[in-house]
């Protein structure tokens, strides 16, 4: 009986391009077998690189519909065909091959600013007109009239409103520009800004006055076509003026405010006074019978080393004394001064305190809309003293910002009361208490000094009591006229 040998036969897998002339894509190895026996391959892997490319699967002719294919005395040749996916083209999918001017076009809508005080950046809003197309994915070029492709449409009808800000020393005729309707073409709107006016200082005649001011109105804080309301009249040295605010109208208009020059005093001429030796007075009325005589005025202050002189302003000065100044600033506008306290003066370790308070000018600044941010003067109770440096001036400050709160009217009370001159009594009573003269000084000297120190705090007790009186019978208004004759009597 005789054998007879099978021959191997072939089998190929061909991946082909439907959309490009049957090109071939991909290939499998060459398989062999014998006649009869099942074709040991698989392409789904092939299939899917092919179909992460961007190919879509049209036809498996090997296995697709769950055939076994087998070796047969020919050659089998199987085809899995293919063509190009496709995908949508717009501005949230761009593709770098379709120049964006095919499907996206910005519209903008700018405004600009004209007359202001500093280079503002132009506003810009931008809607697109846009639409879809259909690109192939293996190409990346476009497929006219693909199955995604959609007509021209807009993001939004209209622009939104803009609201025109506010700038420090100018003012706009209108708060908000309106946004347009979206059309086919650019939108360009200016907004023009005017200089604020100024407060003009005048003399009583009407004149103005010379080298100051003008000083420019400050803006709104919320309404850029406004100026703030509440706007402290500044001081001018030399000069006083009525008005404490001023709240314009027209906020590019120039106001005049009227200041009243301050006439100097005639300077006084002290006549002796014969009235009764201070030096044979009882103890009751300020001086011992037993006291050395008085000194005058230039020994005393040589006695307590503070030797006087005149300074620039003809006002007599220790030498050793220190100047403070305590300013109030405008935050919100750039620190600018509103007020100031003026020159302070005082020995080093003299308490500043004692000649100065915020709590006054604080009122009529509160009521001009202002609230304190800090203050390193006396806020919190702070206490500060002359310090010993000759050559600096020692500078407070009350730093304040403006509030939405309406202008207070209440009239502050600016009467020093019976409490702070009992405070200042104690700290004079104290420096008494503790002065310690020099060894040069003799003991009738230092007698003679502690004995006009006793007397001016015995005057300044008897000033106290005064006060209390009138304060009380103001705010009862009881009129006791018998208990006013027993004082008058008794005084």
């Amino acid at each position: 009986m005789a054998w007879f040998k099978k021959n191997r036969q072939k089998a190929v897998i061909n991946f082909i391009d439907l959309d490009n002339d049957l090109m071939s894509i991909a290939t499998s190895a060459e398989l062999t077998g014998k006649s009869g026996e099942i074709v040991d391959y698989d392409p789904s892997q092939e299939i899917k690189d092919l179909q992460g490319k961007g190919y879509v699967l049209v036809r498996n002719q090997f296995n697709g519909n769950g055939q076994v294919p087998k070796y047969t005395d020919d050659t089998e040749v199987y085809l899995i065909s293919f063509k190009h996916g496709e995908r949508k083209v717009n501005p949230d999918h761009p593709l770098t091959k379709i120049d964006s001017e095919e499907y996206v076009h910005p519209i903008h809508f700018t405004v600009k600013f004209e007359g202001t005080p500093t280079k503002v950046r132009d506003h810009v809003q931008t809607i697109n007109r846009f639409r879809t197309l259909t690109a192939d994915r293996i190409t990346n070029k476009q497929i006219p009239n693909g199955q995604f492709d959609t007509d021209w449409q807009l993001e939004a009808d209209k622009f939104d409103d803009f609201e025109l800000p506010v700038l420090p020393g100018a003012h706009t005729n209108k708060k908000v520009i309106p946004g347009p309707a979206v059309g086919d073409k650019d939108i360009t709107i200016t907004a023009q800004y005017e200089p604020n006016g100024h407060l003009i200082p005048v003399d009583e005649n009407g004149d103005e006055i010379m080298n100051v001011g003008p000083y420019q109105f400050a803006s709104d804080k919320d309404d850029p076509t406004k100026v703030a309301e509440n706007q402290i009249v500044p001081d001018i040295d030399g000069y006083t003026h009525d008005q404490e605010v001023i709240s314009p109208k027209d906020p590019g208009k120039d106001m005049p405010v009227i200041y009243k020059k301050v006439v100097e005093p005639e300077p006084e001429v002290n006549e002796p006074d014969t009235s009764a030796d201070l030096n044979t007075v009882k103890l009751g009325q300020f001086q011992d019978v037993n006291s050395p005589s008085m000194p005058d005025t230039k020994q005393a202050a040589q006695t307590m080393g503070m030797d006087e002189y005149v300074d620039e302003k003809g006002i007599e000065r220790r030498s050793d004394e220190q100047m403070a100044i305590i300013n109030f600033i405008d935050l919100d506008n750039n620190g600018k001064q509103i007020t100031s306290s003026g020159p302070l003066y005082g020995l080093p370790g003299e308490v500043i305190n004692n000649l100065y308070s915020t709590k006054v000018p604080m009122k009529a600044i509160e009521r001009a809309g202002f609230e304190v941010v800090f203050n390193n003067f006396d806020g919190e109770g702070q206490e500060q003293k002359f310090n010993n440096n000759h050559l600096l001036t020692q500078i407070f400050t009350v730093g304040l910002r403006h509030k939405n709160s309406k202008y207070n009217q209440d009239v502050s009370d600016t009467q020093l009361d019976a409490a702070e001159l009992a405070h200042r009594q104690a700290l004079v009573r104290d420096k008494i208490n503790n002065f310690d003269p020099n060894s040069a000084t003799n003991e009738n000297e230092t007698a003679a000094i502690i004995t006009v120190a006793n007397a001016t705090m015995q005057l300044l007790s008897m000033f106290i009591d005064k006060n209390q009186q009138e304060a009380q019978a103001k705010a009862t208004n009881v009129a006791d006229e018998t208990t006013n004759t027993d004082q008058e009597e008794n005084n």
